[in-house]
């Protein structure tokens, strides 16, 4: 993993949101305990913790609820700094079959 985070190209209209509310839907199952009032701009390891490990939990279990497959090939520490980061890397790194 790296640690340097860049934000990718903007998603389409509407996705960003969706990612930015199933992450913070499925926060208290991968951190097993109660998050309250998350958002895009909460930060992920810094106030909430998360772990690596639980990082890719969390990437695992939005593939599974949305039914999508993430290229985790470029994911780094940075994607994880906040609920939106996450979400923006998620967005451009979606997985199309051709």
């Amino acid at each position: 993993m790296t640690d340097r985070y860049t934000a990718p190209p903007v998603a389409e209209a509407g996705l960003r949101e969706r990612l930015v509310d199933t992450i913070c839907a499925l926060l208290p199952r991968v951190l097993g305990r109660e998050v309250s009032g998350a958002t895009a701009d909460t930060a992920l390891m810094g106030a909430l913790g998360l772990s690596s490990t639980a990082g890719l939990e969390l990437v695992l279990e939005l593939e599974e609820r949305l039914d999508l497959e993430i290229s985790v090939e470029d994911l780094g520490r940075g994607d994880f700094g906040t609920v939106g980061s996450l979400a923006d890397y998620v967005a451009g790194n979606l997985i199309t079959e051709a």
